[in-house]
């Protein structure tokens, strides 16, 4: 494994992005765990999990965002996952039904937009 880091956050005063590189499975969706949980504690205005760096993915990604995406809700938060999605990532949505039932965006920026529509 190489020394370069997976999973990054950044955080604004609109979002707290939490980004994923390479390849998600049991290994790192720990780290994205522990990276969803400083933005569940940070409160930010929407939490954006930014998948366009991320090659594949299984379905420990899949459980952490289904989730993720129940706990903002019953708390009346906001989630976004966003791309652009690589291929096999989109198709891992598309086979599983998940993209019916995540709040999906196309770009980080399209979904901190969609979190804070124009008056």
């Amino acid at each position: 494994m190489s020394d370069e880091q997976l999973v990054t956050v950044r955080e604004s005063e609109q979002a707290f992005v939490v980004a994923v590189a390479g390849e998600v499975d049991i290994d790192v969706v720990n780290e994205l765990h522990e990276s969803m949980a400083r933005a569940w504690r940070a409160n930010a205005p929407v939490t954006v999990v930014d998948l366009s760096g991320t090659e594949f993915a299984d379905s420990s990604l899949l459980n952490l965002l289904l989730e993720a995406r129940l706990r903002y809700a019953e708390q009346g938060r906001r989630l976004a996952v966003s791309g652009p999605f690589h291929p096999t990532v989109a198709r891992l949505f598309r086979i599983t039904g998940t993209a019916d039932h995540l709040p999906l965006a196309s770009t980080t920026d399209a979904a901190v937009r969609q979190a804070h529509p124009a008056p």
